[in-house]
């Protein structure tokens, strides 16, 4: 006998398939079959596998499905918040039914991938199991970086969560007039503190190096003004080709020196650009890399008892429908 399941409001507004593979532990072939003989339907019509799902929608699915349904997606439903009992293994700093927002620790990977053996978006999975919707990361980390991590808890505020993190031309162009939406401290090498006074502003252009397997800068540019960068933004945009046939990304972060100790410096680092490594090469590039920094940092400069330090300590959100809080600092 068929199955039904009843799409929830936090599971709302997601395309069929996502919803499905969400619900069901079945392979993405298996779910796009199913979808394509007909044998998932949205209210008892067909559907195709890019259809939006809306609240309250019943997804008719084969019987032979019924065994890959988890324990938690109940018939004619497809939640049950009752949570598990232990609790997540990270401080929560806010949390409501629609945005969880978690410190994360050094060393935990963002998502599963080779060699990581357990990750913030597993955790998630097995702590939320019964609930309709399962959170998701809004944005990535690095294993190494700490601090604040943004999660969304239903797919409507996830969706905005993911679309506000990331940058585009349009909105960097307004964005370096105001205050980066994420602030990192992290301690450098040496004091950096002359450097910052005339570098307010970091810009580079930042190419992925394959057989280095690191980031590496193409250009650096020397912008002490937001007039100077949205100039720079307008004339060459955001991607340029190198002369070595790759494609470099412009970013940029604002730098401020925090305190200066035994020849480190504690600095705070806006970034408007979410470019992998950006910080990290950015800084090396500029001759004081992170402390402890075995990929970026050259050999000369660590000691054994150095560690790495690199958190997001600051975000701030737009005024949105999901939260009234909108600035969240460790």
């Amino acid at each position: 006998m068929a199955q039904e399941l009843t799409v929830t409001p936090s599971a709302s507004g997601q395309k069929l398939f996502n919803f499905l593979k969400r619900c069901l532990n079945a392979e993405n072939n298996e779910i796009h079959r199913w979808i394509r003989t007909g044998q998932v339907r949205i209210n008892k019509k067909r559907a195709k596998a890019f259809d939006l799902v809306r609240e309250g929608d019943l997804i008719r699915i084969p019987p032979f499905a019924q065994n890959q349904v988890p324990a938690s997606v109940q018939t004619q439903s497809s939640c049950d918040k009752t949570r598990a009992q232990k609790s997540l293994p990270f401080p929560i700093i806010f949390e409501n039914e629609h945005i969880l927002v978690l410190n994360k620790p050094q060393g935990l990977a963002c998502q599963g991938g080779t060699g990581q053996k357990e990750n913030i978006a597993d955790i998630l999975k097995k702590y939320y199991r019964h609930a309709d919707f399962i959170p998701a990361p809004a944005h990535r980390l690095d294993k190494e970086t700490s601090g604040l991590l943004l999660i969304g808890k239903t797919y409507q505020s996830l969706r905005f969560l993911t679309e506000y993190m990331k940058g585009n031309e349009e909105n960097l162009l307004q964005a370096v007039y105001e205050d980066p939406k994420k602030i990192y401290h992290a301690w450098v090498y040496g004091d950096i503190t002359d450097f910052a006074k005339e570098n307010p502003y970091l810009c580079h252009s930042l190419y992925h190096n394959e057989n280095q397997k690191k980031e590496n800068v193409w250009q650096a540019f020397s912008y002490k003004n937001p007039q100077e960068i949205e100039a720079r933004i307008k004339e060459y945009g955001l991607i340029q080709n190198t002369p070595i046939g790759e494609k470099a990304l412009f970013a940029c972060s604002t730098l401020k020196v925090l305190a200066v100790k035994k020849n480190k410096s504690l600095i705070e680092v806006g970034i408007y650009t979410g470019r992998k490594h950006q910080i990290r090469i950015q800084l090396a590039h500029s001759g004081f890399p992170l402390v402890g920094d075995i990929k970026y940092a050259p050999k000369k400069f660590i000691a054994a008892n150095d560690k790495f330090f690199l958190q997001c300590h600051a975000l701030t959100l737009p005024e949105n429908p999901f939260t009234e809080q909108t600035v969240f600092t460790l």
